[in-house]
């Protein structure tokens, strides 16, 4: 079991390793951390203590549900996790301690109860101001053992209250509530032994109980909604990790603009295939299961994924879940089923046209010309009469084009003659035999001249001898 804890001020990174050693502890979390948490270790919990409040975006409700909705159990507890346990308990989220339980009650409303100024991770995040919660439980504390009264104690809550969470330390609080000199002593006294840490004291039983836990809680299902907002989340700014390091998702796109040559072409065809998409959609063209299984496997083959591992593997390295693998290749299916949408409406034209006008686009008709040209031409010569008619299968003559040229057909004969403009198999056969008779008279060509130079070679060297 695979547990991620966000955890920074609400107790040193070391006591908590002496409760849950084998856990996986990162800082407190901000927007698109749980996310990025998911992509990053795959956890089955996330155990949420401490988040960002001020100096960035705090971690997204969205997110946690995302979550929930794939299987992860969810705890929260102490600071940041005790507020989004109790937005989210309704949908699975667990809410462990007592400053969780008061949210969820309404005793507590504001998010400044459990906010705090603290060190950074160098210091490991050492809290420089006092959670509100923490010295509500202290001065309640106070009170039961007689240290102050009800007034006194409602008065330094007042002030802490009015306080920004920032500005919230003792001598600040004390100062603002106006405590005499007798009063400070006597509480500051008490505090030194009878302060409670309620946020620590939190943490602490969350920890303790993900030490126990054998199997994690299954979240209830529920539909989950992606709004646009959650998909940019997703999309852009959700980190991965390479070499080491981690980066946003945006970042990879942004270095492949600026530094791949070849960039032109692939944002060329990643807005082609989302135009396709959504021109599918206009033109009702939709793909079953079948289509999508196919897709697969050409995924596969073009790619020598010979087994499940090594599907894995790739969607592993490359930053995909299961499903997200799954709509890729739903989208390759589309794009695919709007090309076979596509050729028939151009009747006998087929796909000519476009394809030397992308040949021309990527420089590479003139050579292309030239080749079709000589062949058309040893063709008109040499077997003009039909003389020499191959008597190998469609799949013998696939078979022998492929070993002997740079072509590759990533799908059964009828599909991929249908997809790349040819009438029929039967139009794709003829052309085949075309291109085998060419190369089987240069394979004797080659051959008859190789022998005549060794014949020649042979008379020369017997000459020489006689010489």
């Amino acid at each position: 079991m695979k547990i991620c804890v966000f955890l920074g001020p609400t107790m040193p990174l070391a006591d908590a390793r002496a409760l849950l050693p084998d856990a996986i502890y990162l800082p407190p979390a901000a927007q698109a951390d749980v996310l990025s948490a998911m992509t990053i270790h795959r956890p089955d919990v996330i155990a949420l203590i401490d988040g960002v409040f001020g100096q960035s975006l705090s971690v997204w409700h969205k997110e946690i549900l995302f979550a929930l909705y794939k299987g992860i159990a969810v705890y929260g507890a102490s600071s940041m996790g005790a507020l989004r346990a109790a937005e989210c308990h309704p949908f699975g989220m667990v809410p462990v301690g007592e400053v969780a339980r008061q949210f969820i009650d309404g005793r507590l409303t504001g998010d400044d109860e459990v906010a705090l100024a603290h060190a950074g991770p160098e210091d490991d995040y050492f809290p420089l101001s006092e959670p509100l919660v923490n010295l509500r439980a202290s001065m309640a504390a106070a009170l039961a053992a007689g240290v102050v009264d009800v007034a006194l104690h409602d008065r330094v809550i007042a002030a802490a209250k009015r306080l920004y969470f920032t500005d919230r330390t003792r001598d600040r609080i004390w100062a603002d509530a106006g405590l005499t000199d007798a009063e400070v002593e006597r509480i500051d006294r008490f505090l030194a032994g009878g302060a409670i840490d309620q946020k620590r004291r939190d943490a602490e039983a969350l920890l303790i109980h993900l030490a126990s836990l054998i199997t994690p809680p299954r979240p209830a299902p529920f539909t989950f909604n992606a709004s646009h907002s959650f998909n940019v989340l997703y999309e852009r700014d959700r980190r991965v990790a390479h070499g080491g390091h981690s980066v946003p998702l945006s970042e990879i796109a942004s270095h492949a603009a600026l530094h791949r040559p070849d960039f032109a072409e692939i944002n060329k065809a990643a807005l082609g295939r989302l135009l396709t998409m959504q021109l599918a959609e206009v033109v009702g063209v939709t793909v079953d299961q079948a289509a999508v299984d196919a897709e697969v496997w050409r995924f596969c083959v073009a790619r020598q994924l010979g087994s499940p591992a090594a599907l894995a593997d790739w969607c592993n390295r490359n930053d995909l879940t299961d499903s997200e693998f799954t709509e890729l290749m739903h989208e390759l299916a589309v794009e695919r089923a709007m090309i076979r949408w596509l050729i028939p409406r151009r009747m006998l034209a087929r796909t000519t046209k476009p394809v030397l006008n992308e040949l021309r686009l990527r420089g590479l008709y003139e050579a292309t010309a030239e080749e079709a040209a000589l062949i058309e031409q040893v063709i008109a010569l040499h077997f003009s009469d039909n003389s020499q008619q191959p008597t190998e299968t469609i799949d013998e003559l696939i078979a022998d084009h492929l070993a002997n040229t740079s072509c590759r057909m990533d799908a059964p004969a009828d599909v991929w003659a249908n997809e790349s403009g040819f009438k029929d198999v039967l139009d794709l056969r003829i052309d085949l035999m075309r291109a085998k008779q060419v190369r089987d008279l240069f394979r004797r060509l080659a051959a008859e001249a190789e022998a005549a130079l060794g014949a020649a070679a042979e008379a020369q060297s017997e000459e020489e001898m006689q010489a």
